[in-house]
């Protein structure tokens, strides 16, 4: 106990302190997005942090637990989408320079209109309330195997902890605190690998990449590729980059970085499932943690995978909020001239807050994690199409709400799994084109 309490004192005064360098002669733009400055290593790291936290990692290592290796597939569509995203960032980042947006609903706004500017919002937000609630769920079922409090008490720590940080220096600290997570990363899979994979027989059958099924492999690479195109922190992380040759680099960097980390990490799933063969999946990440390692390296490694799995709840809460203030900045005169650094603020409270209510009482992660798949799925036609064609701003809207209710009929009826999340996808692409035909007549959108 007294060694866990050591590493978590230590994990919270880090943060603590980035946070009080990092607010130092800090203006609105630092606050809002690191002044457009970010370069070097600090961009591969705060683009690979946001897609190996614990949302990402409980899915995963649930899927490890029931398929075995062959779950790797949704690292590898991970890869392909940084590697997309690649090909069109410095298209992006030229954009959004010249219209000095701070957001991605705000850059739809500008070249959509304002009705899609919103739909961009309502799916964001929603996406990413969903992935917040997820990682206070697995933050609070660590912190509950740390140290024995209340799993209530240990999200509303999670939450504390990230507000602590965010409310000091915003999206700066949010990139600063990223270059340490990767450290953690990178510690924690491999320390904690290296071990368990010299102390447990797994079996051959294990390493069958094919036993996912074709559906489901296809379902990972369709989720998590065009999914990474349309990540709203991902974009911001693109506003934020110093100039094109940083941008570049950080994206090839993280398309190599992240599936190599989650080839280590299958080690931790495929371990806990030869030793615990009928626990809850979504429980293996903790329980691997929590009983497979030896003394020092379990308190050192609980304490990593904590920091791991806040890792992109920070980045979370700042870029809803910051939609949030954008939104009523361009859509509302009376706050037009107030602080955009006040405005996120007082987001960021109530969305830690409301996400915390909800992680106490409902922890169905897969639901959620698959929930928040969908809708990010859903923009990639509009996002892609944009690149290419001028849209229909009716054609966008609707398209988006026939996408929508799609996945509101999948989540009613129990249906989210990799194969059927994809849904939205085909759902939207469809119905853009039917109403980019019906709506032909229209003047197109313009920036």
């Amino acid at each position: 106990m007294e060694l866990s309490a050591l590493f978590f004192i230590l994990y919270i005064a880090i943060v603590v302190v980035i946070g009080i360098v990092s607010s130092r002669k800090e203006t609105e733009d630092d606050f809002m997005i690191a002044e457009r400055k970010v370069q070097g290593v600090q961009v591969a790291a705060t683009m690979s942090a946001g897609f190996f936290d614990g949302a990402t990692l409980s899915i995963y290592l649930a899927y490890i637990y029931l398929y075995g290796f062959s779950a790797i597939w949704l690292f590898v569509g991970i890869a392909l989408g940084f590697l997309l995203v690649r090909k069109y960032a410095h298209k992006i980042k030229q954009k959004a320079d010249e219209l000095k947006v701070y957001s991605m609903p705000e850059y739809f706004f500008r070249i959509l209109g304002k009705k899609n500017g919103l739909m961009f919002s309502f799916f964001l937000v929603l996406q990413f309330f969903l992935l917040l609630i997820v990682n206070l769920i697995i933050s609070g079922k660590v912190l509950a195997a740390i140290f024995p409090v209340p799993y209530f008490l240990a999200v509303i720590i999670g939450g504390v902890i990230v507000l602590t940080y965010l409310l000091l220096a915003g999206f700066k600290a949010v990139v600063r605190t990223d270059f340490f997570q990767m450290i953690i990363m990178f510690i924690m899979t491999f320390s904690v690998a290296i071990f368990l994979f010299g102390k447990t027989n797994i079996p051959v059958s294990e390493f069958n990449l094919g036993t996912l099924g074709i559906g489901n492999i296809i379902g990972f690479l369709i989720l998590a590729g065009f999914g990474i195109m349309v990540a709203p922190d991902l974009w911001q992380r693109i506003f934020a980059t110093k100039d094109e040759q940083n941008l570049k680099r950080g994206l090839t960097y993280s398309a190599l970085i992240l599936p190599i980390l989650g080839i280590v990490i299958s080690v931790v799933g495929l371990a806990t499932k030869t030793a615990f063969p009928n626990i809850v999946p979504e429980d293996a990440l903790v329980t691997g943690f929590s009983h497979l390692l030896p003394f020092g390296l379990k308190e050192f490694g609980m304490v990593l995978l904590y920091a791991v799995a806040l890792s992109s709840s920070d980045t979370v809460t700042f870029v809803v909020s910051s939609i949030f203030t954008r939104d009523l900045k361009n859509y509302s005169q009376r706050y037009s001239e107030e602080s955009m650094k006040k405005l996120t603020r007082f987001f960021m409270i109530v969305f830690i807050a409301l996400a915390s209510l909800i992680a106490i009482f409902y922890q169905n992660i897969l639901a959620l994690g698959f929930s928040l798949a969908s809708l990010n799925l859903a923009l990639f036609p509009i996002v892609f199409g944009s690149l290419y064609w001028k849209l229909k701003q009716r054609a966008v809207f609707w398209s988006l709400v026939f996408g929508f209710v799609s996945i509101l009929v999948l989540f009613v009826t129990n249906q989210l799994n990799p194969q059927n999340a994809v849904v939205s996808l085909p759902v939207v692409l469809f119905s853009l084109l039917i109403f980019q035909k019906l709506f032909r007549m229209e003047p197109a959108a313009t920036a």
